[in-house]
């Protein structure tokens, strides 16, 4: 048993939509897009962890096992059910439970009450066009409009090149602010856009990295905000792409990811401005993008590394700094903090970062995207699906390898390259990986989980439309 906090720390966890580690500054990526991260975690008591692997693909699976400390086989949701099964525990349930007050703040309808992932707050808000107003003052408001075009879409009617990111900042802000001075510690997770599609940054930021751009910044954010704006169809175009495509794609996508990391950069300044005592400041993302790997945009069809190995940097829980080179998943990260204070264990499958170590990181996809490969070729028939399995795909990831398994085929990949199949170089790699991976699935218990829905309104049906998702 490692040992107890004496001093219960506050805990602010941040998650980005959508940002991938290779497009990050941590990574090394040639862009400048995450000074700030960068920044962060190389203070004295801050790390980056250069090799997170997320549990899933997607946001709600993601979501989940971040605010479960679960992996998708065991808490379900994104994966056979789209709603938190009551028997499945939340962090903020546990951390509660130690005396923590708990906030939750979101941008994204998969971490909301529609979900079940709203569970153990004592606070949560729910950020779209319809509620924002209702939590941020009339100043805040009149802030936003005169800054609009450094941070949403400018003077547009189109809704979908708006982002909500400035409000859910200055609801963290406001949050923080309000627990300076107090006694109790508190628990904060809030849920970013971030560089979800579509590819549309702030006016004002079009222009951070012209130099890289083939063409003009209006142009191109145009070029990429059509691309992905309906992203099936923006797959089911992909063979045609030039590379003015594939640069306006890449530019805008990093430029969003400079955009969220200014408002961490900020964030994070803020609340060492504070009087919050000890504080741990997590910032990750739930997951990836692909930028045109397998002939795809966007997420949810594959476990490439580009959906899954995302940037993750701690500051302030001094026992991890050093392990910037370790295997780490979210599920780590919460249980090793759930431990640090004193919180229940049970049910929660990832390691103690402060004395374990990860062998290999699992992550996992559902089965069930037969529809939008449909939605994909009912723009282009002849699209080449036959990497989209419609079937459950678990991935067990080392430093060098990646295998995946599922009921239509195997296969071991030799990092980075995702695309050969190196079964038949290394069988006794793939039949070590096999086991290992079989085992892990074995410990996972999933006898009490009782499956259910989540009830989205028409309004919650409409906006996860707009970004791409097909919804039940």
């Amino acid at each position: 048993m490692s040992e107890e906090a004496a001093d219960p720390p506050n805990i602010i966890w941040i998650t980005l939509d959508s940002i991938r580690h290779d497009h990050t500054t941590l990574n090394g990526h040639t862009r400048p897009t995450t000074p700030n991260l960068e920044r962060i975690a190389r203070k004295t008591r801050g790390v980056g962890f250069n090799n997170c692997i997320a549990a899933a693909n997607w946001s709600l699976p993601s979501a989940a096992s971040i605010h479960t400390g679960a992996f998708p086989e065991r808490h379900r949701t994104g994966y056979g059910t789209n709603k938190l099964p009551q028997s499945v525990d939340t962090v903020a349930e546990r951390l509660r439970e130690q005396g923590y007050q708990t906030v939750g703040i979101s941008a994204n309808h998969y971490f909301s009450e529609a979900t079940g992932l709203d569970r153990g707050f004592d606070t949560f808000k729910q950020i779209n066009p319809k509620e924002f107003l209702k939590e941020v003052n009339p100043l805040t408001v009149l802030r936003f409009l005169y800054n609009v075009r450094s941070h949403s879409g400018g003077f547009t009617v189109e809704k979908t090149k708006h982002r909500p990111d400035f409000f859910v900042n200055e609801i963290v802000k406001k949050q923080l602010s309000s627990r300076a001075g107090s006694e109790e510690p508190f628990f904060l997770s809030a849920h970013y856009h971030g560089a979800h599609v579509p590819y549309y940054p702030p006016p004002a930021w079009k222009d951070r990295f012209a130099s890289d751009l083939i063409e003009s910044p209006e142009a191109a954010s145009e070029r990429a905000f059509r691309h992905t704006t309906d992203l099936h169809k923006g797959i089911a175009n992909v063979s045609e792409f030039k590379e003015r495509d594939w640069n306006a794609l890449n530019v805008m996508y990093d430029t969003l990811i400079g955009y969220s990391d200014s408002l961490v950069g900020g964030l994070f300044d803020h609340m060492q401005s504070l009087d919050l005592g000890n504080t741990v400041f997590v910032v990750t993302a739930d997951h990836g993008d692909l930028l045109g790997e397998y002939g795809l945009l966007g997420h949810k069809f594959v476990l490439h590394d580009g959906l899954v190995h995302v940037p993750a940097i701690v500051h302030g829980l001094d026992s991890v700094v050093g392990k910037a080179d370790e295997l780490v998943q979210h599920v780590d990260i919460m249980r090793t903090l759930v431990e640090y204070v004193g919180g229940d264990t049970t049910g929660l499958d990832g390691v103690d970062l402060r004395t374990d170590r990860r062998t290999a990181a699992l992550s996992q996809r559902g089965a069930g995207i037969q529809e939008p490969i449909s939605e994909i070729k009912g723009y282009n028939p002849s699209f080449n699906s036959d990497r989209l399995r419609d079937a459950a795909i678990n991935s067990l990831r080392t430093h060098d390898f990646k295998y995946q398994h599922s009921a239509k085929g195997n296969a071991l990949f030799e990092l980075p390259d995702e695309e050969s199949d190196v079964s038949t170089k290394y069988p006794g790699r793939l039949d070590e990986l096999e086991t290992d991976l079989m085992s892990r699935l074995d410990r996972i218990d999933t006898e009490k989980i009782d499956e259910e829905r989540a009830e989205f309104s028409d309004d919650v049906r409409d906006h996860l439309s707009d970004l791409g998702y097909v919804v039940e």
